[in-house]
């Protein structure tokens, strides 16, 4: 049987080597069901073995066969399967792959709790006839699962005893023909109550990475295998997981990627990366569509490339390519030169709402008292590095304070008649950071949109001077009365195109934008906003929106996604409060954080963090089931909390047949 793979690339970040220190991303091709009879509970392994991958898994149950598969070359245009089942073998657990010299194993628990494996018989077979069992002293049992690694040659297994919480782990030898030779388990002085992952960081170092026995963290020790010494165990972030978390080498360098599904019910896959000896970097998750209730398996190709393999919540078999990228010149890596004389309007971008308000640097309005981060901020990063994680639209609101131009999130235009609002970055510190990005990135494109002017705080034309006087006129976008639809993504390299809502400067450098059905501006906004704070009410306006415009848009216009939730007066108004003012009365903070834990307020990157949760996948189903086409696809994706996971996003949609 033969399976056809489409690599459609779909995205999400991890830190890693950079130019101009900026971050590297994943862009991950969307899961593929490869073997589509098959079916398990428990984790599966892949492995490449002289350019060819096998994967094992056992059968759905109690206990279940154990197979293994060659699947044959990575650009082979058909991947084999050529599966065969491991005799009457049975195991209750996970099975694992593990190349050791010129041999590929496969290793189990047998139901008896002994390890059990088999050797390849060629390069693209198993001999799985020839049942092999490893001798430990004492005769112990093992069970749980099992993973490995190779040291010095040697292979070391870990897995976990007969009882509630004990981990062990074993370094084991080979004879000539690869026959495993008898060994002794070291208990190790963690405790899990689950099988561990083991990685090796050096000829004598191996890391262990396990959740723990009560409180359900993730955790990493080192083992010295000279001298069989542990270093502290280290627990990462505040994650939790009920399954075993995943660590592994990516991209064949000395950087860690480690993967796990949350806690309880919680199946979407989180990840994070960092050097072997720092502290992890944020952690990211899959969009909804990568779901586990078990442990992933990651498989390297080359130093670009690597595998990602795991089992669904429907117990299928799926995987999926990732690929290093840097999402600082995403453009000219992804669009150019193959997309050079495409338009804005064939293409989507990701945008940034509210862009400057990742800092709270002042307050204003009738109650400025009012103001806080949880009901202001709407990014987690200044521009310049949304810039770096590859974000190309900015929705910017200026107004004046302290002497200067500062971005600003106001209930009004003008702040002095505001109820409230705040100021973010110094206008200046913006400009410094789009063209110090755009003299290192000379393919890359910027769309700055200004609107919500109050010309008695930050009148639009001192904005546009301030603008061509820091930036320079050879940075700004001079369309020369062409529409968007007749611009090419070619002249659009290593410029801005600055846009003002409703205003347009003398010499057009800076041409108006708008937001409306239909208009006669430069720039055209077609967008919906939801203004709900439900994410089922967002969900439905969208869907809307792309139906009523299934027949196509005016020459002008990009289709812009809102993808905002917003706060309801109730959590605009209180939440964070508590935290705001020393000198308010506690028995007031008391009642204001009982309010916000009863009613469940959230602040404004709280429900951003959720709702963006459910944009690829929607956006997905949308573009599945027609309600997003050629005629009415979105150019920008506009959120909150923007970064190089909507950045990944765009990238995969722009190789969609809808974008091409």
């Amino acid at each position: 049987m033969k399976l056809t793979l489409t690599l459609i690339i779909v995205c999400l970040s991890i830190l890693g080597e950079t130019r101009h220190l900026q971050a590297q991303n994943l862009s991950f091709s969307q899961p593929v069901n490869f073997l589509p009879a098959v079916r398990t509970d428990k984790a599966i392994d892949i492995t490449n073995f002289k350019g060819g991958y096998f994967v094992t898994w056992k059968d759905a149950g109690n206990t279940g066969n154990i197979h293994v598969c060659y699947l044959g070359k990575q650009y082979n245009t058909n991947f084999l399967q050529n599966e065969s089942a491991v005799g009457s073998e049975q195991s209750a657990f996970a099975p694992v792959l593990r190349v050791v010299n010129n041999h590929i194993y496969a290793l189990w628990l047998g139901t008896d709790g002994s390890l059990k494996y088999i050797i390849n018989s060629s390069d693209t077979t198993f001999n799985t006839q020839t049942i092999n069992t490893v001798s430990f002293d004492g005769s112990p049992k093992l069970k749980s699962g099992i993973t490995a690694t190779v040291i010095n040659g040697r292979m070391m297994i870990a897995s976990h005893a007969d009882n509630k919480n004990e981990m062990v782990v074993a370094l084991i030898d080979a004879d000539d023909q690869g026959i495993l030779k008898s060994s002794a388990l070291q208990t190790v002085p963690y405790k899990s109550d689950d099988y561990p992952f083991i990685v090796t960081l050096s000829n004598n170092t191996i890391r262990l990475c396990y959740k723990g026995f009560t409180d359900q963290t993730i955790y990493y020790a080192d083992l010295n295998t000279d001298t069989k010494k542990w270093t502290a165990q280290v627990p990462f972030s505040a994650s939790k997981t009920k399954a075993s978390p995943a660590v592994y080498h990516a991209f064949n360098t000395n950087r860690l990627f480690y993967m796990w599904k949350g806690n309880k019910k919680d199946n979407l896959i989180y990840y994070a990366t960092a050097d072997e000896q720092s502290r992890l970097a944020d952690e990211h998750f899959l969009p909804a569509y990568f779901k586990t209730t078990v442990a992933v398996s990651v498989c390297n190709v080359d130093n670009k490339k690597f595998i990602m393999a795991f089992v669904g919540e429907d117990q299928k078999l799926y995987l999926s390519y990732f690929t290093n990228y840097n999402p600082a010149h995403w453009m000219e890596d992804t669009l150019f030169p193959v997309k050079g004389n495409l338009t804005l309007k064939d293409i989507v971008i990701p945008g940034s709402h509210d862009a400057g308000m990742s800092a709270l640097n002042g307050t204003g309005g009738t109650q400025s008292g009012s103001i806080n981060p949880c009901n202001t901020l709407t990014q987690k990063q200044n521009i310049g590095k949304q810039l770096n994680a590859g974000i190309r639209m900015f929705d910017l609101r200026v107004g004046s304070f302290k002497n200067s131009i500062y971005t600003k999130h106001s209930s009004s235009d003008c702040m002095a008649e505001a109820m409230g609002g705040g100021y973010g970055e110094r206008f200046k510190d913006i400009l410094d950071s789009v063209k110090t990005f755009l003299d290192r990135n000379r393919k890359e494109f910027i769309i700055l949109t200004f609107s919500h002017f109050c010309q008695k705080e930050a009148p639009a034309s001192k904005v546009a001077d301030t603008i061509i006087q820091m930036l320079g006129k050879e940075r700004v976008f001079n369309n020369q009365s062409k529409s968007i639809d007749q611009i090419k993504l070619n002249d659009l390299a290593g410029k801005v195109i600055v846009t003002f809502e409703q205003y347009a400067s003398p010499d057009k450098l800076i041409d108006s934008n708008s937001m409306a059905d239909k208009a006669k501006t430069f720039l055209n906004f077609r967008r919906a906003y939801a203004a709900t704070n439900q994410i089922a009410k967002l969900l439905t306006r969208e869907e809307l929106f792309f139906t009523l415009m299934k027949d196509g848009t005016n020459k002008n216009d990009l289709v812009r996604l809102d993808w905002q939730l917003t706060q309801s007066s109730d959590e605009a108004a209180l939440v964070c409060n508590d935290f705001q003012d020393d000198k308010l009365d506690p028995v007031i903070s008391g009642v204001m954080l009982l309010t916000n834990v009863i009613k469940k307020n959230q602040s404004i990157i709280d429900l951003a963090k959720f709702g963006n949760k459910h944009l690829p996948t929607k956006v997905n189903e949308w573009i599945s089931n027609g309600v997003i086409n050629k005629n009415n696809k979105p150019n920008i994706l506009y959120v909150d909390v923007a970064g190089a996971w909507i950045t990944d996003y765009c990238i995969e949609l722009n190789k969609l047949p809808v974008y091409n």
